[in-house]
């Protein structure tokens, strides 16, 4: 079954598990997307998260008011830290990330 909307607004009344999520969003609120996506995922289960190298501005220092750029930087931070998740970015066009839940 599919679901679109935003998730920030479907997902918390939602009584569900599921096995795959693809992230594609509001850069700036993937770690939101992240958490509650992480907390509703059966293990073994997969996150893509796209637009995670963001046309390699994730590898520059960001300007102060490039909040998308500050976002992803973030996520890719938290993600690689999160010892709860194996995790690969793939350098495929604009960047995707492979989560996978433990």
């Amino acid at each position: 079954k599919f679901y679109i909307g935003d998730a920030l607004k479907l997902l918390p009344g939602m009584n569900i598990t599921f096995d795959l999520a693809f992230v594609d969003g509001d850069k700036r609120k993937y770690i939101e997307y992240y958490e509650m996506v992480l907390e509703k995922l059966s293990p073994g289960g997969y996150i893509i998260a796209d637009n995670t190298l963001w046309d390699g501005h994730v590898l520059e220092e960001p300007h102060h008011t490039d909040l998308q750029t500050i976002g992803i930087k973030k996520f890719n931070d938290l993600v690689a830290a999160d010892k709860r998740v194996e995790k690969v970015i793939l350098p495929l066009r604009d960047g995707l990330t492979i989560i996978r839940k433990c």
